[in-house]
């Protein structure tokens, strides 16, 4: 009974409309990556191709990355705009953490995002994502930089050259 109340309760909400959703220009130009994409990435092994998703959830108030799409490896991110409108994300990882990262730039169509002062990593110990920069080059390209850290320094760069897939 409760579960039919909810329900109704929760759709008939949802039938009278939310009020549009009033996001940080960061968020605004992700908000543009809805879609699907593929890109190229080389990790030593040769080039290889990786699957992207982008879809917009939560009333256009989060955007869901899912990236290594189908791979024992897949994982995801959840962008939004924090309470000070500031983008922020956070990376659900095949290295079992979840590093959260906040917008420290934004020009000429380049994001980047550091990790935040207040992310559940253990910086020192663990392997994480500690920044990415996403590079916008029109509305079907752009080019990923992640970070990643590991016993608290650079370990690694990874570039991906996404294209929409159409």
């Amino acid at each position: 009974m409760f579960c039919f109340l909810f329900g109704a309760t929760f759709s008939a909400v949802a039938d009278e409309g939310h009020k549009p959703y009033v996001d940080s220009k960061a968020f605004e130009q992700m908000k543009q990556l809805a879609g699907n994409w593929e890109a190229t990435m080389d990790m030593g092994k040769g080039p290889q191709t990786v699957k992207a998703s982008y879809k917009l959830t939560s009333a256009g108030s989060a955007l869901i990355e899912t990236v290594f799409e189908g791979a024992p490896h897949e994982m995801v991110s959840v962008y939004h705009d924090n309470k000070n409108r500031k983008l922020t994300m956070t990376h659900y990882c095949a290295e079992h953490n979840q590093p959260k990262l906040v917008l420290a730039a934004m020009e000429n169509n380049k994001l980047t995002m550091d990790l935040a002062s207040d992310s559940d990593v253990d910086v020192a110990r663990e392997m994480h994502i500690h920044s990415i920069a996403i590079q916008f080059e029109g509305a079907d390209k752009m080019t990923q930089l992640w970070t990643s850290f590991a016993g608290g320094k650079k370990a690694m760069v990874v570039t991906m050259a996404f294209n929409r897939v159409k």
